[in-house]
């Protein structure tokens, strides 16, 4: 039978073993065993022990600890007391939790198939009419709301971006893209890009999102193990999808209005310079696909191509729904690029600027048919319903390019 001795000077109780024991135990009768602390009595301390003691994972549940109050220097994170009612399960057939997300007093839990909210620091009473009264009580975490609709963030918590009380997160599983906000999930994907997001999420594994608060911003880029990435952004204010980026991040913020993005080990800061196109040090050309289709179903003579902005563009890949390949640039020489109004390509004549517009006239390699209008020693105008051309920036120019406009003036096909 063991006995135990006070010390009162080293602030520790010294128990003595049993006579078949050597060694003494030894345990600080104050806090922290710090001077004029709280003391623990001397007295009956009652204990349990689990002999049978695992490791137990619960993918679909929350576990809470004791608090933690930086002003009183209370810290009971490490207290995860048997004792207490502090664990909250949420329904495992929606797959496992892969983010929470604290908003104001309410926990968002997303799991693999759904998106719920539990109320945090206090607990809600329904009335007849199914509207919650709300109560205090000491309940951590309390009910669990499901919002409608089947959307989860799959295994992707990276896509998961928030500006205000907008959040946006990836679903792979679904193929979708979403927003959850005060009205609930809606389909952002769904704007223009539904069928590309179908068919693009097989291919990835990895959806890094990012919120640009600079240029407003959802930016997802979508990445997997090999080098294969699409990074895009969808803008609010115009519900669509704008533009295709050309770097690769590992993750990013926004810290005092300045967008930071990872590549690898690396911190890059974004708009911070004139050199447009230059990401994580490397330059990159714009590229804009354009499709001319007035009056459609009907098919017409493109005789020529326009457009508004500022000089440095220059226009390949032409082609109509007639001919897949009229014009290309593959005798075209980049390196020959250069900062003036007029670049010469196979089938297109150069640029000129004619009242504040860049026009040049389209001409066609086929053989001549009956009625088709001649110009020089080619045929000029390209017929189709549509007109498809792809105008490209040079990489070696980083200055600022803005593109207004394009159009052609069409003629009815006499054919």
């Amino acid at each position: 039978m063991g006995i135990s001795k006070e010390i009162g000077y080293f602030n520790t109780f010294i128990i003595k073993p049993a006579a078949s024991q050597q060694k003494f135990h030894i345990e600080e009768s104050r806090i922290k065993g710090g001077f004029n602390n709280q003391s623990m009595e001397l007295a009956t301390r009652a204990f349990a022990t689990d002999e049978n003691y695992a490791e137990r994972r619960r993918k679909s549940a929350l576990i809470y600890s004791g608090i933690y109050n930086s002003k009183t220097g209370v810290n009971k994170l490490n207290e995860f007391s048997v004792g207490k009612s502090n664990t909250k399960a949420v329904d495992d057939s929606r797959g496992s939790i892969q983010k929470l997300y604290a908003e104001d007093t309410n926990l968002l839990i997303f799991q693999e198939d759904k998106v719920s909210r539990a109320l945090i620091d206090k607990d809600a009473v329904f009335t007849a009419e199914g509207s919650p009264i709300k109560t205090l009580s000491k309940i951590v975490i309390g009910q669990v709301i499901p919002f409608a609709g089947k959307y989860g963030i799959s295994r992707n918590p990276e896509s998961f971006a928030v500006k205000g009380g907008l959040k946006y997160f990836a679903d792979k599983k679904r193929g979708v893209v979403i927003r959850l906000s005060r009205d609930g999930h809606t389909e952002i994907s769904y704007y223009g890009m539904r069928s590309w997001f179908k068919e693009n999420f097989r291919s990835f594994d990895k959806a890094v999102g990012i919120y640009d608060h600079v240029k407003d911003h959802y930016v997802l880029s979508l990445q997997n193990n090999t080098s294969s990435y699409y990074t895009l952004a969808y803008d609010e204010s115009s519900k669509g999808w704008t533009s295709f980026y050309t770097y690769k991040p590992n993750a990013g913020f926004t810290l005092k209005n300045v967008l930071y993005t990872f590549n690898g080990p690396d911190l890059y800061k974004h708009y911070q310079t004139n050199n447009y196109n230059k990401f994580y040090t490397v330059n990159n050309s714009s590229k804009i696909n354009l499709i001319l289709n007035n009056t459609p179903s009907v098919v017409k003579i493109f005789k020529n191509l326009s457009y508004e902005g500022t000089s440095g563009w220059k226009v390949n890949d032409i082609k109509t729904d007639l001919d897949d390949a009229i014009f290309t640039d593959s005798a075209y020489d980049i390196s020959a690029y250069n900062n003036s109004l007029d670049y010469d390509l196979p089938g297109i004549q150069a640029f000129s600027k004619k009242e504040n517009k860049y026009s040049s006239y389209l001409q066609n390699s086929s053989s001549i048919d009956e009625n088709e209008i001649i110009f020089g020693e080619a045929i000029s105008g390209v017929k189709g319903m549509y007109v498809s051309s792809v105008f490209e920036t040079s990489t070696t120019d980083t200055s600022k390019k803005e593109l207004f406009a394009v159009s052609s003036e069409t003629v009815l096909s006499s054919n």
